[in-house]
């Protein structure tokens, strides 16, 4: 916990820390008082502006210094474009800083849901073997690493986004072929 003094508490503080003896005189409405209480009210100031400077710069509550804590993770996001609402961009700040990107079909699933609402299906192809049925695409061996990206709803901006995160090796199609429309 956070300790916040009050002006009371500083001035206090301040004429405990004077010498002893007559001239130093403690009492309320002398004029060594009223020199403390003034000054403890410039660290209760820096005191009250520290406290909040701590919740506003931590990225899960950064107000002030949501750009710098953007900037330093690469935010905003070029596919996707400056994010307006605070607490969007709070949180793409910290899960910037938290997570890591996975190569698995199911991270790919749940950072569409995650982050844009959208249920998208994502269809792993193999190449061509003895043994496969006709009724699918033939392929060479890159078809081992090729994705293919299905949804009802537009897969503009997360296109780009998949094809910059997904793994080097990773070919990946989006929307469905012209013959399942």
């Amino acid at each position: 916990m956070i300790p916040n003094y009050t002006s009371k508490d500083f001035r206090n503080a301040l004429l405990n820390l004077l010498p002893m003896g007559p001239i130093w005189s403690r009492a309320e409405g002398g004029m060594v008082w009223f020199w403390a209480n003034i000054i403890a009210q410039s660290y209760v100031r820096n005191s009250d502006r520290a406290i909040e400077l701590l919740k506003v710069a931590f990225p899960s509550t950064a107000t002030e210094l949501i750009t710098e804590w953007e900037n330093t993770v690469g935010l905003p996001d070029l596919c996707v474009g400056p994010v307006e609402d605070i607490a969007t961009r709070q949180m793409l700040v910290v899960d910037r800083l938290v997570s890591s990107i996975e190569s698995s079909t199911d991270f790919y699933i749940a950072y569409a849901k995650k982050y844009f609402g959208i249920d998208i299906v994502i269809d792993q192809y193999s190449p061509f073997r003895f043994g496969t049925s006709f009724n699918r695409p033939f392929g060479y061996e890159e078809w081992s690493h090729t994705w293919r990206i299905r949804s009802d709803q537009d897969l503009q901006f997360l296109s780009c986004i998949f094809t910059r995160m997904a793994p080097v090796h990773t070919y990946i199609l989006f929307g469905p072929f012209a013959d399942e429309l």
